[in-house]
């Protein structure tokens, strides 16, 4: 089948890769699955902080903006904080974390159906430099408001 990936065989129909009458390997199988399902949620958990994250940012932003116009607070930077962007990528680094925990999710449970040795790490690669690029673009955001 061409959208199963090479480290993932295909099973025959009348074949199983684990003896599941025995009850270590199905409790070692059952095992396999919740360290799946407890990944999948890690992942799930961290997308919603990334979320939360963006409307933090945002009403930041918003409060800055009110704090302004006081008059107490009149020889603060009047810079306009470009923080819609910071936002929106906050956002689709979250949304992205979720996609790619969805598709991990499935990958490895089909991997671990079908009795596979070894796993793809290219979600963990992209969720890594999602969440690298995501920090440095926020550090350079925060570097430009800071240096005049």
């Amino acid at each position: 089948m061409p959208d199963t990936p090479a480290s993932c065989p295909t099973p025959s129909p009348d074949a199983t890769p684990y003896d599941l009458s025995n009850p270590q390997v199905l409790l070692a199988w059952q095992r396999n699955h919740l360290a799946n399902e407890r990944t999948f949620l890690a992942w799930c958990r961290t997308g919603l902080a990334l979320f939360g994250f963006s409307f933090v940012i945002e009403r930041f932003d918003f409060f800055i903006r009110q704090i302004q116009g006081i008059a107490m607070f009149s020889g603060m930077a009047q810079r306009h904080l470009h923080t819609e962007m910071v936002t929106l990528s906050t956002f689709a680094v979250g949304v992205l974390v979720m996609a790619i925990a969805a598709w991990r999710f499935w990958y490895v449970r089909r991997c671990i159906n079908t009795g596979a040795k070894q796993f793809s790490v290219t979600p963990d690669i992209l969720f890594t430099v999602a969440v690298v690029g995501l920090v440095v673009g926020l550090a350079t955001v925060f570097w430009h408001l800071i240096v005049p």
